[in-house]
């Protein structure tokens, strides 16, 4: 019997040797109108069999009878790519028989299919099943993932129950919020440097140093390689070029339906410096506008 919920959060991986689709992958995600990335996060496994293992630990069936169908990945790159998305249709039925019987959403699983047969390996013009990704049956698989990732609160981290701004997830532990008009010369932004997603930076600088904000004023490939390079590191949130050049042709900062999609930032050593917000922020700067109202947070 199916079983229509409410939107869930759950996890695609994207095996090592599937990680050379990771963009297309992703906006394969984008385009599918019940699903929203919340996240996307790399990983590099320290041992590449207690991770895969780890990750079937939660299955519907017990490893042993999974070990023969996964050894192909001991053999795979050790980078994988995590995408929480939020499913607003799941569609949850119970498969398979016996011990093995489970609830999955068939959303989801179709949508999993797809994607294997689109970026599975070949061998003779055949596809193997020799997998690039695995996609999570329920929810609680998803908690057990963003714990094993270091989010202990699990999908609550994706909870927001802020009714006045749209507050992201990874703004946490706010005792105030305070409403006010800034100069955009005294806001400041930190962007990532160095050589990869894995090994980077934070710095300080203005707005108008970002690459999001050099790359709608002047060159998108800097924004481009800037993506390219930190996706899935310290850049969480889906953007991508298309996306974001799309946003920066008709932004009209709060308009509707984005009345609460405030600019966040904090202040830190006497600079106002933005948590959330900086495409907004930059869209809005090069409009022309020497002030943006911001909501500042307070801890």
């Amino acid at each position: 019997m199916k079983i229509f919920f409410q939107k869930r959060i759950d996890s695609i991986l994207i095996w090592g040797h599937g990680m050379q689709y990771f963009n297309e992958i992703l906006n394969d995600i984008r385009a599918h109108r019940d699903f929203k990335i919340v996240k996307i996060q790399k990983h590099k496994p320290k041992d590449m069999r207690s991770f895969v293992k780890k990750m079937y630990s939660h299955d519907y069936a017990p490893f042993w009878h999974l070990k023969s169908k996964t050894n192909y990945l001991l053999k795979t790159p050790q980078e994988v790519g995590f995408v929480f998305i939020e499913n607003s249709n799941p569609i949850e039925d119970y498969l398979g028989e016996g011990s093995f019987r489970h609830k999955e959403s068939l959303t989801l699983k179709n949508f999993k299919e797809e994607l294997r047969s689109k970026y599975n390996p070949r061998e003779d013009g055949q596809q193997t099943h020799n997998h690039v990704l695995h996609a999570t049956d329920s929810q609680e698989q998803t908690n057990q993932i963003l714990k094993y990732l270091g989010y202990i609160e699990g999908v609550r981290l994706f909870n927001n129950s802020d009714a006045v701004i749209n507050m992201p997830n990874h703004i946490k532990g706010c005792s105030k919020l305070n409403f006010r008009m800034l100069k955009v010369d005294e806001i400041f932004c930190n962007i990532a440097t160095g050589d990869s997603w894995d090994q980077f930076t934070l710095k300080m600088v203005e707005i108008q140093k970002s690459p999001q904000f050099i790359g709608i004023s002047q060159d998108m490939s800097i924004y481009k390689d800037y993506i390219d390079r930190y996706l899935g590191g310290p850049l969480q949130n889906y953007y991508n070029l298309e996306k974001y050049s799309d946003m920066s042709m008709n932004f009209e900062y709060l308009s509707p339906p984005h009345e609460v999609s405030f600019v966040i930032v904090e202040k830190r050593k006497g600079k106002f410096v933005i948590l959330d917000g900086l495409h907004r922020a930059s869209c809005h700067i090069k409009q022309g506008h020497g002030e943006i109202k911001v909501c500042q947070v307070l801890r």
